[in-house]
């Protein structure tokens, strides 16, 4: 059961159904992107740098700055941050 402090963070999911192990990377990076001091505390001390490293290095959908925060304070190099990398291509449009 997600703790009700960070509930708020997931305003659009059913959080009964939400496992703080089996969505972890989803609340990892909801708590990057949205969450408060507090939010981040909790954050460290549920889960492993192991853990916290693998969401900043994998998730693109991660916000380029929260990306650029979590690797500078995990000495991540920019290259190893899948947000930080090019932007997705656009489709043309026949206009």
């Amino acid at each position: 059961m997600i703790p009700e402090r960070i509930q708020r963070l997931f305003w659009d999911t059913d959080k009964k159904a939400l496992d703080l192990r089996t969505h972890r990377f989803y609340v990892i990076h909801r708590i990057m992107d949205y969450g408060d001091p507090g939010d981040v505390r909790w954050m460290l001390t549920t889960y492993s740098p192991a853990e916290i490293i693998e969401v900043v290095k994998k998730r693109r959908g991660l916000s380029r700055k929260s990306g650029s925060f979590w690797g500078n304070h995990f000495h991540i190099p920019k290259e190893e941050i899948a947000c930080l990398q090019g932007l997705y291509r656009k489709r043309s449009t026949p206009f």
